[in-house]
This record gives C-alpha cells, structure tokens and sequence, in this order.
C-alpha cells in the first residue's frame, strides 16, 4: 500500500536519522525519539534578557503553553494552530505511551491533530445510514504522521494570508511526492542544508519597544522559513526552497545529490500542507534547469525587489505585492502563457536581473528565436532610458524627495508607452504608435540593434500578442549598471547627447 506523502516523509526521516535500508527494520524505539525530538522543539523563546535591546536570540522549549507578549511561540514546524496545540501535545503523548505496549500494527483512529488533512469523513453502513468517522491506519503510521507534523527536519515557514478581517498564518510545510529512496535523498540534502553558515541566522528576531515603554520580541526569521535565503513573502517559499537547493548544488561536496535531487522535483507533485488543509503544485521543468545553473534565487530576489507603479515601497500592510507575489509564484510554477500574462497584468519595474527568466520563458515556452528576443530587448531597453531621461528633464534638481518624483514621472511615461503598445491592432501599428512616441518624447532614434525585432513585427512574422508581451516585458525592465572599467555615470542614446545614466532608479 502506498503511503501518502506526508506518512512517507516520516518513514524517510526515521530510515535516515538510522541509516536504515527497509521499513522493517524500524522499531518502536525509533519512532519514541523522532516524535520526542519534535517535542523538544514544540515552542520558541527568547534565550535570555531583550529588555533594552534590539535583537535576541531564540531557543526551543519544550512546553505546551505560550505566551506571545513574552517571545514564547508555537514553533513553526509545528504543523498546528495555536489553538489547536494542546491537542497534538496531547495526542503525540499518548502515541508515545502506545508505543511502549502496543503492536505497531495495531489499528486506531488517525486524528486530524496528528495527520492535518485526515479530518472526519461519511461512513456508509451495511443499512446505507450514513455517519461522520474518522479514517483508521496502524499504529506505524499513526506515528509516522505524528513525526512529520512535528519535526524540524523538514522544510516549513509560516505561510501569511491576507483576510477581509486581517492577515491569517498558517504554520506550513513543504513535502515533495516522491518514491521512498528518493524521499531519503531529499531528507538528505535538507539536513545538509540547515547545517550551512547562511542559516545561522534564523533564530535571531528583532525586539521593539512599545509606546508605554516596555520591550516586545519578535518572531525570529525561521518564521519566513527554516532554510538559508528564505523569503520575507511567504507567498515565494517553495520557491525560494528551490533556488536554495540550486544555491547548494554548487558545493562540490554536495553538488551529486543536489542536482540528482532536482532532476527528480520535475514534475513532481509538491505538497503544502498546513492544518486543515492542503494544495500542491509542480515546478515547470524550466525553472528547475535555473535553478540548477544557480540562477533561480537571483529571480526570486528580484520579483520581491520589483516596484510596482502607483504603489509606495513594499510593506506587510500593501496588499498589491502580497497579489504580485502570489501571481509571480503561478508562474514560476506553471511557466505558460495565461499564468505570464497574469504576472504582466501587475505594471511595475524589475530588476535586470529578470532578464534570464523573461529570456527563458519567450525562447522556450513562446518559441522564438534567439537573436528577435535580443532585438527586441535592445528596443525595450530603449524605451526605459526613454521613459527614465524624459523623467529626468521634468524634475528639477533640489526638488524634495528628487528621487521619488523621478521614479513617478518615469512611471508615468512607461504607462503612456505600454498603452501605445497595448492598443496597437497590427505589427506595423504597434513599431509607428510606440516608436513615434518614444522618438518625440528622447528626439532620438531606436537603435539598429532592434532593427530585427522592429523588422518581424511590422511584417506580421512575429505574432502581434507576442510582439507586446516582448516589448513589455523589456521596456519595464531597469537597465543594469554600468561595468566598473566603463563610466558609471553617462549612457548614449542612439542619436541623442550623453546624458547621465541612472535608469536603473
């Protein structure tokens, strides 16, 4: 019988942690440890005294009750809610006690405190009366589910959902669905991956002072996720996870199983799973291949960094980026054009850095050809000196907040060109309408390197969609610096004067 995931996951932690090879080689004993190791870090608190003080470091305790004001939470790996707590506290301690005195293949109840998405389900009877119940497994399982609900040897964050009422968490794990000796594999790894420097951190949480003058901490990092280079948005975890492990994969001592872990993630079905609840997912087989060049978290990283216009800087209570992010995580995941033109659907400027998944996506995904996504990237990089240069002409140096104004005002100008492009009905309608009002706003000509570009869409070759997804996607994003040996401060628009150069603001 196959087990469910999250079962599985249990069954290849225990095998791991004792270099086991068969299920049956796995005892009574064995299981007692794991979940007692899960209760050991039931909760979270501060490791000594944050009065006066502007960061602390947490330490986990054992201890059913908490006390927010103080520091002491509910840790994360903790798949429960506060609420629910005393419950799997309780039952992971009479499993304990069943484990001393019973079969391992006795069969029980499988309580959703234990296994959350169990739940209770209908019973039909013999008499077609119909009740509630709840599922029966053997007690192995039972305690496989309890070790996975518990343990910090998995990948978790506490997943944040914005409410009509107010911001939601959700404590949430990530399980891959994978057969059992590749499950092992992925366990493997993860340890190693929590054992690297870059996640030394994660237990330090910043402490605020209140206005009636007492010291408050909060939650430590491992909040946004127990793995190096977690996310500040939740919406980007599994994600982020992904690009971690490419991150690692460049470790010669771990390179093999590292890359040997993500060609086995494509797609697989990835399971969050939360109390009450579950959804699952897989990774475009794209975006695994960035991730294993290393050049996955850089993407992550510069979604997070993307300003969206009309919008202020990115903050927790700007519902906007919590969107942008949930729609750029669809289509990291599915990478096709209705998930693309949903990301397109946020205006906003990214980083460069965008440019090796927008490449990606257009030469795999939209199939065209190498050399008409480099045309039209040279246009597209036009327009946003364009938008950035006529921007810079309408502030006048010494205006309060200098750069903010020209930040607005290029925005401003970018919105005008894409609803020139936008509108266009044909090819040709598209170059005259975008380019003649480029040309007019930087009396300057596009450069010959968009020639070919310009070239395709006119004649109807390069599909007119297309031909806007590609310009858009191009013009929106900022220019990257210039190289240190060059000068960091001019940049020649085809056909204009030298002008300074700060498009990437």
């Amino acid at each position: 019988m196959s087990l469910h995931p999250f079962t599985k996951y249990g069954e290849a932690l225990v095998r791991v942690e004792n270099d086991l090879n068969s299920q049956d080689d796995i005892n009574a004993k064995m299981l007692q440890v794991e979940i007692q190791k899960g209760l050991n870090s039931f909760r979270l608190c501060p490791a000594g005294d944050y009065k006066a003080k502007s960061k602390v470091s947490y330490t986990y305790l054992r201890e059913v009750k908490g006390d927010t004001k103080a520091g002491v939470f509910l840790a994360p790996n903790i798949i429960s809610s506060d609420m629910q707590a005393r419950n799997i506290w309780k039952e992971s301690h009479q499993i304990l006690g069943q484990l001393e005195k019973e079969s391992l293949g006795k069969i029980g109840d499988v309580k959703m405190s234990i296994s959350p998405i169990s739940g209770e389900f209908l019973n039909f009877s013999l008499t077609s009366s119909i009740g509630r119940g709840k599922p029966k497994t053997s007690l192995f399982e039972v305690a496989l589910n309890a070790i996975s609900s518990l343990s910090i040897e998995k990948p978790y964050l506490q997943y944040r959902i914005e409410r009509r009422g107010g911001p939601e968490t959700a404590n949430t794990c990530i399980i891959p669905d994978l057969p059992l000796a590749e499950m092992m594999d992925f366990v493997r790894l993860f340890k190693r991956l929590k054992m690297s420097k870059s996640s030394s951190d994660l237990l330090i949480g910043n402490v605020l002072k209140t206005k009636n003058g007492t010291f408050e901490p909060k939650r430590p990092r491992i909040y946004k996720g127990n793995f190096p280079n977690a996310p500040i948005s939740s919406a980007l975890g599994s994600l982020s996870l992904l690009g971690t492990i490419g991150e690692f994969a460049k470790e010669a001592e771990v390179s093999s199983l590292a890359n040997r872990v993500l060609d086995r993630l494509k797609f697989t079905s990835i399971y969050m799973i939360k109390y009450g609840g579950a959804s699952t997912f897989s990774y475009s087989s794209h975006i695994i291949e960035l991730a294993k060049e290393g050049r996955l978290k850089e993407i992550i990283d510069s979604i997070y960094y993307t300003q969206l216009y009309g919008q202020d800087r990115r903050t927790s209570q700007n519902t906007e980026y919590q969107k942008f992010d949930l729609f750029s995580s669809r289509f990291l995941q599915l990478f096709n054009l209705p998930a693309f033109k949903d990301f397109l659907s946020f205006r906003g400027e990214y980083p460069y850095q965008l440019l090796t998944l927008f490449n990606t996506y257009f030469k795999n995904i939209d199939m065209i050809e190498s050399n008409i996504v480099a045309s039209a990237r040279e246009l597209g990089r036009w327009l946003n000196q364009v938008a950035y240069f006529t921007a810079k002409r309408e502030v006048a140096k010494g205006t309060s907040n200098y750069w903010e104004k020209i930040r607005e005002a290029k925005a401003k100008v970018l919105i005008e060109l894409e609803s020139s492009t936008f509108s266009a009905k044909s090819g040709d309608a598209l170059i005259a309408q975008a380019i003649t009002r480029a040309g007019r706003l930087s009396h300057s000509e596009p450069p010959e390197s968009a020639g070919l570009y310009m070239e395709k869409t006119a004649s109807g070759e390069l599909q007119i969609d297309q031909a806007k997804n590609l310009l858009i996607a191009f013009s929106r994003l900022k220019n990257e610096p210039a190289k240190k040996e060059e000068s960091q401060h001019e940049v020649v628009i085809h056909g204009a004067e030298k002008l300074e150069d700060l498009s990437d603001v």
